[in-house]
């Protein structure tokens, strides 16, 4: 399975552990059949809307960090947890595992 490592845009420190980074497995099989679909799109008005399930979505970023650990994520900022948070989804709106930046 792929991992990505996100940069994020400060160091942080968390049980006595410091870290710039966080690790992300891409989901599995057994991660897939357990949680489903993170997002459904839907037409309204002519165009697509995509509508986020947010406790999908936060249970396959629980499942999916590989370090520092989830206990830890707690002292991220916004951006990075949207950082964090978009890496996991991207793997479901992409072919291949996606880059970041």
């Amino acid at each position: 399975m792929a991992e990505i490592v996100v940069p994020l845009s400060r160091q942080y420190e968390a049980h006595g552990e410091v870290f710039k980074s966080v690790t992300v497995r891409e989901p599995g099989w057994e991660d897939y059949l357990a949680l489903g679909e993170p997002y459904e799109i839907q037409r309204a008005g002519g165009q697509e809307v995509v509508i986020e399930n947010t406790a999908t979505i936060a249970a396959y970023v629980k499942r999916c960090i590989v370090t520092p650990g989830t206990e830890k994520l707690g002292e991220l900022g916004v951006l990075d947890s949207r950082k964090v948070r978009d890496t996991v989804i991207d793997f479901f709106r992409h072919s291949s595992p996606p880059a970041v930046s």
